[in-house]
């Protein structure tokens, strides 16, 4: 068997052909090269495994495997995992957006401080067409071209603390850990912070691995973090845990504290020394008590832990756009760059059934149907 390749790239998929042929053409323009992507087909429907075995005889770095039934997108991503082989770790969404310097830049971040575990850069929120949102810095939040508002916000994108429980704070105090999670990890980080989980998932690791070691940031516009209508975003608590589980029921009133198990034991694994440990059980404990924690588990909404959606006779209010939004900066450019390759990449693998009748499938844009892999926030 060869030499592991210096970086691994995991990128698990159930039904992604609206946007993996965008990705995939993101990963393979990388300026940084010496890399195998590893790619998991969650038994996908669609177009998916088309697009999969073009993109692997056209580029050796491609490794495909296919699940024979869906095991759900949070097992699917740990075997993405699992079978990679590089010292440096990417978890890739099958829709996101990377700029062509993505590892170039991440690599050396994280080269250079032997005690980092991750290194990352900033993201933006795009939509279906590539587009970025309009972000409010006052009110931090995203819009879209509707006015449609996006609560993303970005505090884990600038340089932090030192210190492994100021660190484990701010992520547990953060809205958003997308450009964390989908950044470069050691893979010694990743194995010791364990598996993606139903309860605690994403931050569960981000919060693990910033209790092992520092956190490199490198201020650039590396990643676009896409939302489309069959993202998670849209999607409620029961029927997120249904996808990322795979099963039906795995829902419960009881996830909350299941979540608070993890990261109490989190904690333990980290070997802190003792007043440490306190400190990130407190820290646990406050975790746990948030507004919208709260909120959940005694108001009714689409994320109640108990399934109450609404007051009896009432709908849930629309949000209104904030003002003041500002337009998308320059340095987000390469988003919106045409790539007739990409496009063309898309078309080849996914026409043969259009050649046979004139049956080619439609993408499906509704998140009750099957919905892309996305991994949650």
């Amino acid at each position: 068997m060869n030499a592991p390749p210096p970086v691994s790239i995991g990128l698990p998929v159930y039904n992604g052909e609206a946007y993996l042929a965008q990705t995939l053409r993101d990963w393979l323009g990388q300026t940084f090269a010496d890399f195998e992507l590893i790619v998991c087909d969650n038994a996908s429907t669609d177009a998916t495994p088309d697009l999969l075995a073009d993109a692997a005889r056209r580029d050796p770095r491609v490794v495909v495997h296919r699940n024979t039934e869906n095991v759900g997108a949070l097992a699917n991503a740990n075997l993405a995992f699992e079978r990679s082989r590089g010292p440096r770790y990417v978890l890739s969404a099958y829709d996101d957006r990377h700029a062509s310097d993505f590892l170039a830049r991440l690599v050396p971040a994280l080269d250079a401080d032997p005690g980092a575990v991750v290194a990352y850069g900033r993201k933006t929120l795009i939509g279906a067409d590539d587009a970025p949102f309009a972000w409010h810095p006052d009110a931090r939040l995203y819009t879209d071209a509707d006015g449609a508002t996006y609560d993303y916000d970005s505090r884990l994108e600038r340089p932090m603390p030192d210190g492994r429980i100021a660190r484990f704070r701010a992520v547990l105090r953060a809205n958003d850990i997308n450009a964390t999670i989908h950044g470069l990890f050691r893979r010694d980080a990743l194995e010791r912070a364990g598996h993606h989980y139903v309860h605690g998932s994403d931050r569960l690791i981000v919060a693990h691995t910033a209790l092992l070691g520092r956190f490199a940031f490198v201020d650039a516009p590396l990643f676009g973090y896409r939302i489309h209508p069959a993202s998670t975003f849209h999607l409620t608590r029961a029927a997120w845990m249904l996808r990322e589980a795979g099963r039906a029921g795995a829902a419960s009133a009881l996830d909350g504290l299941h979540t608070l198990r993890r990261y109490a034991a989190a904690t333990g694994r980290a070997d802190l020394p003792l007043p440490d440990r306190l400190a990130a059980l407190v820290a646990v404990g406050g975790y746990a008590v948030r507004p919208h924690v709260l909120r959940n588990a005694f108001l009714p909404g689409p994320d109640n832990f108990w399934g109450w959606t609404h007051w009896p006779g009432q709908s849930p209010p629309m949000p209104r756009a904030p003002r003041g939004a500002t337009a998308p900066a320059a340095e987000w450019a390469w988003l919106a760059a045409p790539d007739p390759a990409s496009t063309a990449m898309h078309e080849e693998g996914a026409s043969e059934e259009g050649r046979s009748g004139n049956r080619r499938r439609e993408v499906s844009r509704s998140p009750a149907a099957h919905s892309p892999f996305r991994m949650p926030s």
